[in-house]
């Protein structure tokens, strides 16, 4: 059987800084690679959720990551958003400026351009990068449907 938190409430801001809050909980699957998924659900239309802003749902799943899953490999993570009666999963993306910033390990190597400019191409393995010591973010991926196996996490 999967592992599952009891819901708990998490407090937020809005975008223009109005107090909001909206459930959240953890589970693993226990199928194949044991997977960490942070399941919120937005069950007041009142407050703007994070289906509807990419800023919530990354203020939200930074402050989950960090406060409670400080260490885990990122690449073994995945958010789900349950708003009224759709539920999607949204891909979780590094912030890799602020993963430079913080001195996670990184190789940087120059390259040089077509046209004599000198670029930095930075290298970050996955297995590097974990919950907590870097900022994450949502605002580059769609909507997806929720596999099965993490549906059934969830149940």
């Amino acid at each position: 059987m999967a592992y599952q938190t009891e819901f708990a409430d998490i407090a937020y801001p809005d975008e223009s800084g109005r107090p909001c809050a909206l459930l959240f909980r953890l589970a693993f699957t226990t199928v194949g690679v044991r997977l960490a998924i942070v399941h919120l659900r937005h069950t007041n239309a009142e407050f703007q959720g994070p289906t509807s802003s990419c800023i919530i749902r990354d203020r939200i799943l930074n402050r989950i990551l960090d406060d409670q899953l400080r260490g885990v490999l990122l690449s073994s993570m995945r958010l789900v958003v349950k708003d009224g009666d759709d539920t999607a999963m949204f891909q979780i993306d590094v912030d890799y400026n602020d993963c430079i910033e913080r001195k996670n390990p990184h190789e940087s190597t120059s390259v040089t351009t077509g046209r004599g400019l000198i670029t930095q191409r930075v290298t970050i393995r996955s297995e590097s990068v974990l919950a907590g010591l870097t900022r994450v973010h949502t605002s580059h991926g769609h909507p997806l449907p929720v596999p099965r196996e993490i549906s059934r996490a969830l149940r």
